[in-house]
């Protein structure tokens, strides 16, 4: 009978403790550059945010009256070069930035911006590097570091 009322109130613990919120529109507003109104870049993002979501404890539901909605506002990639005789070392640093709305019931509750990088360090000696070519991975590492970051600052747990 103990036995049955432990695992009854484990169980229930659990039921208890997960915290519904949803995934709102994610908007690309980038004005410049190559993701300038890129809709697979929102896409993108609003898959890594409902990982990462997820990995919190959180479960996605479309009914949740907690909503994140995401801005996405600047995207570049800083391109630096160092040549010495037959040494090359390029280094690509891309930086993603974004502002995170939290919305209670309809009503707007915070609003945080954040920012994700990642760098890309190649380098190369008597062979021509073929650097300078966009790295997938890159932006999603900084996809991922923006969404842990606005998620850290929404203080949603």
């Amino acid at each position: 009978m103990k036995l049955l009322l432990f695992l009854l109130s484990f169980l229930f613990g659990f039921s208890v403790l997960a915290q519904e919120i949803k995934i709102g529109d994610v908007t690309n507003k980038i004005q410049l550059g190559d993701f300038a109104g890129n809709r697979s870049l929102a896409f993108g993002v609003k898959n890594v945010l409902e990982e990462v979501v997820q990995d919190k404890g959180f479960d996605l539901n479309p009914n949740s009256p907690l909503q994140i909605d995401i801005e996405l506002l600047f995207f570049d990639v800083q391109k630096n070069n160092v040549q010495l005789a037959v040494y090359t070392k390029n280094t690509d640093v891309y930086t993603l930035i974004a502002r995170a709305i939290l919305y209670k019931d309809g009503k707007k509750k915070k609003s945080v911006t954040a920012k994700g990088t990642a760098k890309s360090i190649s380098t190369a000696t008597l062979i021509i590097d073929e650097g300078g070519k966009f790295s997938q991975a890159n932006v999603s590492t900084a996809i991922k570091k923006l969404c842990e970051q606005l998620t850290e600052k929404l203080k949603i747990k």
